[in-house]
């Protein structure tokens, strides 16, 4: 087998500058589809808001079907590599891609067509199509630093989709009107994105590579990719189709992801594949760097897992109203993933192209939490369904960390911070409970959220100042 050609490319830049930087690039989009899922839920009837919700959740898994990998793969590369593998595709592999995104985009067409969807099939797969150029263009873009005008594209993005969802919520648009907005704000993205990919300095001469040398490593990047989106949705995307849309709302509000923790890791992710490429970085220095990576965001994330055990009926009965409490289970059960989003599991194996193991894991996890579904949702009912996947995201988050011990010859032990994880874990149960316990006994339900909110805001920010100061 062809080795994988190693990106090997300069980093400058702090870990923590270049992470919040991707994290507020893909802050602004995020919060406007929260804004958006908490305006619906509060003021749309439920099945309503189920079949919305439908349309987003197959589009989610299909997004990233189509795209096969390309962001990813985009960020594992330098820009020199990027446009000799450019150079060297043929006529015919960019057809076949071409091909794939127009039969995944007609695919997900006929599931709006078949299930009533809000909105017209042609709409959701011209949405498909246009958002898998974007998908692959931001990340080149991210490579190549261009972090400021990135920016700027995804808060106009944000804002557009904001105003359309306000003008949906106020009945002065239908829902046909509404994705019509967003295809001209997706096309509208799409042209920034490719004038940015136009502009700028070109760091190095075209590095030309055979396809054949990178087809493995791009292989199990798309595979992983999609097995990965399939294990945070696959159960979503099941209930759709099963449960009435009323039931399948209260479903989703339960399981949903805290918002902008995915994006957080993803950050931290993106972050350290470009920063894991410096050529004088050795492998103690990456384990360091990921451990550096780790203990940040156990400040970030300990914290704000407590807060959602604590706050958990508030959440609810403020958030939406008490229109979903009987969600509240559901949410907590979920919620016991938490934790692990203060570690990047994924990383190193990533860098070190060991794609096999990363699609291994994914498959494993996978499996598991499909075999535990249905005994799970035997015993406890719906918040088993949501238990099968936190049980099958320990076991996949021990194989990485197994291997990746294994792939740099030491102790499993020494990859993760656990010294500064135990005092911040404690640390934030006591502190947080205790303020839940004043606060609950003094303030009424919307004070106890909002004094409870203001204050792990003050505290999550914080802690990123004092990483800033001292990184």
């Amino acid at each position: 087998m062809t080795a994988m050609p190693k990106p090997e490319a300069p980093t400058p830049g702090t870990l923590l500058g270049t992470s919040a930087a991707i994290f507020l690039i893909r802050f602004f989009p995020t919060l406007a589809s929260v804004v958006a899922l908490v305006w619906l839920a509060r003021t749309m009837p439920a099945a309503y808001y189920g079949r919305y919700q439908s349309f987003w959740v197959q589009w989610q898994v299909l997004h990233v079907v189509a795209c096969l990998g390309l962001p990813t793969l985009v960020l594992t590369y330098p820009g020199a590599q990027l446009r000799g593998l450019w150079q060297a595709a043929r006529p015919a592999q960019l057809v076949a891609l071409a091909g794939w995104v127009l039969l995944v985009a007609g695919g997900f067409a006929s599931l709006q067509w078949w299930g009533g969807s809000a909105f017209a099939p042609w709409q959701a797969g011209l949405f498909l199509v246009l958002n898998v150029p974007v998908a692959v263009l931001e990340a080149y873009a991210l490579g190549r630093r261009q972090f400021r005008p990135v920016a700027a594209i995804s808060v106009g993005y944000a804002g557009l989709f904001v105003l359309g969802h306000g003008l949906l919520v106020s009945a002065t648009i239908s829902s046909v009107q509404l994705l019509a907005g967003l295809l001209l704000a997706s096309a509208l993205r799409l042209v920034a994105l490719a004038s940015l990919a136009r502009c700028g300095a070109v760091e190095a001469e075209a590095e030309l590579l055979a396809w054949p040398a990178v087809c493995s490593h791009w292989a199990h990047t798309a595979f992983n990719d999609v097995v990965q989106v399939l294990f945070r949705w696959v159960d979503k995307l099941a209930l759709n189709f099963l449960l009435p849309a009323a039931l399948f709302a209260l479903y989703f509000n339960g399981t949903l992801d805290v918002p902008f923790l995915p994006l957080l890791l993803g950050a931290a992710g993106s972050t350290l594949l470009l920063h894991f490429g410096a050529p004088s970085l050795t492998d103690a220095g990456r384990v360091a760097t990921l451990r550096a990576a780790a203990t940040l965001l156990g400040r970030l994330v300990f914290p704000l897992f407590w807060f959602m055990l604590f706050f958990r009926r508030e959440l609810f009965g403020v958030v939406f109203a008490h229109r979903y409490d009987a969600a509240v289970p559901l949410f907590v059960v979920s919620s016991l993933v938490v934790p692990l989003r203060a570690y990047n599991f994924t990383a190193l194996l990533q860098h070190k192209g060991q794609g096999h193991r990363l699609s291994r894991g994914a498959v494993l996890d996978l499996a598991l939490a499909l075999a535990l579904m249905y005994p799970l949702y035997r015993l406890l009912g719906l918040p088993g369904v949501a238990l099968a996947f936190v049980v099958s995201t320990y076991a996949q988050a021990g194989y990485y960390l197994a291997h990746t011990a294994r792939l740099l010859r030491v102790p499993w032990g020494s990859l993760v911070p656990w010294r500064p994880w135990l005092p911040q874990l404690l640390g934030a149960a006591l502190g947080l409970g205790l303020l839940y316990t004043l606060l609950a006994h003094w303030l009424p339900e919307r004070g106890v959220l909002l004094v409870g909110m203001a204050a792990l805001g003050l505290w999550l920010a914080g802690q990123v100042w004092r990483a800033r100061r001292y990184s």
